[in-house]
């Protein structure tokens, strides 16, 4: 998720079975605004994750995060990046390029409510990737009926 969407380590590690869904066109997580359709190799260790609980809490209903914790009831530490750090996944430089590899794809804006990325942010990320999306934005305009 870090290397594909650039998700932001904070927000994986929290994320929880109910995120994820299953659709007759594939897997969906739900991370940003809006479900993201994961390839089916990811899909399918999401899955797994989900499907094998670690349940260490006495809570009445107990929260299966996808990366639970060592504490009952808690998802994963903020220590979680240095695990990334340790099979050779570096979380900014991994993320920086997810993000810049897919405002080459889809413009600022878009990305930024798919991914629920402030605008001004994803609007950098375009300008780091020196992208220009106008001539798209004017021809999606130039669609549209008044």
């Amino acid at each position: 998720m870090l290397l594909l969407f650039g998700t932001p380590i904070s927000r994986i590690r929290r994320l929880r079975a109910e995120h994820l869904r299953d659709q007759d066109d594939g897997t969906y997580l739900n991370v940003g605004r809006h479900p993201l359709l994961n390839p089916p190799r990811l899909a399918n260790l999401l899955r797994q994750l989900a499907a094998a609980p670690v349940n260490r809490t006495r809570m009445a209903v107990p929260v299966t995060w996808l990366f639970p914790g060592r504490l009952p009831g808690q998802p994963a530490s903020s220590g979680f990046g240095g695990k990334l750090l340790e099979h050779g996944v570096d979380i900014r430089p991994a993320r920086n390029a997810a993000l810049i590899a897919l405002v080459e794809d889809i413009p600022a804006p878009i990305l930024a409510d798919i991914l629920g990325l402030h605008i001004d942010t994803a609007v950098r990320w375009a300008n780091v990737a020196k992208r220009d999306w106008s001539a798209y934005l004017a021809a999606r305009n130039a669609m549209v009926p008044p």
